[in-house]
């Protein structure tokens, strides 16, 4: 298999814009890439599934074991010619100083995916040969294969630079690309717009960017130095069904999670809370986060479909809901000073804040079923007036602080922490129970 990892000296080096670049330029060229994204975001990852035209996949080395990612790898891979993963933050950044567990590095040496880096060009130039330099020491368990620069001032600026990675590296220079005027796609508290509000010219400039400027040959010539996992074929014959927000307010999912209710015979219909939509007989209910804080008086109109919901959650129907999904799921959202209200499934309020209130990995602690299970968060609003009782003990991967989430009420199961349902405990084996 041939394949790459893109990683970078920090974030905001341009890892996601090259990275859905080359994905679509490989798809212009006729390649079919497998596209991954390294870490917990969803964002990035449907961007990159838009670019690819097919399903793109989290690799995880903190929710999940390392079998678990190299089986969501070749899974991945499967049918596909060309694997090409995003790294999250800088290539090192991780949980632990010492093995850089859960960095982009630590993907590369569990997959044997040699490293592409890109590097900020942006205010220097012969230092960025140091941080490769010290990027190649570190990468005692990965390859690195190459380097792209980006935001070049100029020709003089990029031979600089050039000239310098070679001579002190080694290392052969894939691309190096100008300095952009404009952002390509807009921003929000989360990142980048999703994909589902982002035009197909986005992608399009971004292929015209990888094309114009990286050897796209080149990197389809990195080989994968690992053998794969045998993929997976196939699904039982579903006998339950399981409904799935999808829209512009709820659109944060791991691909493999779809995977693992397919596993478990479940039949995915998706809908949509901004259209109204319902799904009669459903077996499941599952409401990934998203931007409902955008489109609180679309929701709040739906009055049809909040009485589904609640009267879903009544009846005893089993229901999953993380972030976005349980700010549905509350009495309703507070942004500013207006109220609008939700389903009313629990007895608590969400309130818009301007800052962020929480990023990063947590793990489930003192819960007989769920202890050690580990998920992330990343939200701007907090609850208030919780007449609920909470059922998890959150505690930070790196800090050790702990807080409290979770709410299982009817069989509805919903918190602001999103969790792999691939991982060990499972959270599809406590609610499905």
């Amino acid at each position: 298999m041939n394949g790459f990892v893109i990683g970078a000296e920090k974030s905001g080096s341009g890892k996601t814009t090259l990275t859905t670049g080359i994905i679509r330029a490989f798809a212009n060229s006729g390649r079919k890439a497998a596209a991954f994204k390294c870490g917990p975001d969803y964002i990035d990852t449907r961007h990159l599934t838009k670019s690819a035209g097919h399903p793109a996949e989290n690799l995880d080395t903190v929710m999940l074991d390392k079998a678990a990612v190299r089986q969501i790898f070749a899974d991945g891979c499967a049918g596909r010619d060309i694997a090409v993963a995003e790294g999250v933050m800088g290539f090192f950044d991780g949980v632990d100083h010492a093995d850089f567990k859960g960095s982009t590095y630590d993907i590369a040496s569990v997959l044997g995916l040699p490293a592409v880096i890109v590097l900020n060009a942006a205010s220097c130039s012969y230092t960025l040969a140091a941080f490769l330099k010290g990027i190649q020491a570190l990468s005692r368990d990965a390859e690195t294969a190459g380097v792209i620069i980006n935001n070049t001032a100029s020709l003089n600026h990029e031979r600089l630079i050039t000239d310098a990675v070679k001579y002190h590296t080694g290392l052969p220079v894939f691309g190096s690309v100008p300095r952009q005027t404009e952002p390509l796609v807009q921003s929000r508290h989360l990142g980048i717009a999703t994909a589902l509000e982002t035009e197909e010219a986005y992608y399009e400039k971004c292929a015209e960017l990888a094309q114009s400027y990286i050897d796209i040959n080149a990197l389809a010539a990195l080989k994968v130095n690992k053998p794969l996992t045998k993929a997976r074929n196939g699904y039982p014959e579903p006998d339950k069904l399981c409904a799935v927000a999808f829209d512009k307010a709820f659109s944060f999912y791991y691909e493999a999670n779809f995977r693992e209710l397919r596993k478990r015979g479940y039949e995915l219909c998706f809908f949509s809370p901004l259209k109204e939509e319902t799904v009669d007989n459903a077996d499941l209910v599952y409401i990934g986060g998203g931007y409902p804080e955008l489109y609180v008086r679309e929701l709040e109109g739906h009055g049809a479909m909040l009485d589904w919901l609640r009267e879903y959650s009544l009846s005893g129907g089993r229901m999953i809901a993380e972030c976005g999904g349980m700010m549905l799921l509350t009495e309703g959202i507070n942004i500013e000073d207006e109220f609008h209200r939700m389903a009313g499934v629990f007895d608590a309020e969400c309130r818009m804040t301007d800052r962020r209130q929480a990023l990063g990995y947590v793990r489930v602690a003192d819960s007989a079923q769920l202890n050690g299970l580990v998920g992330h968060e990343f939200h701007y609003s907090v609850l208030e007036n919780v007449r609920e009782k909470y059922i998890f003990q959150l505690e930070k991967v790196t800090s050790k602080a702990r807080s409290e989430d979770g709410f299982l009420k009817n069989n509805t199961l919903a918190g602001y922490a999103h969790f792999h349902f691939a991982s060990n405990p499972s959270l599809l084996d406590f609610i499905l129970k």
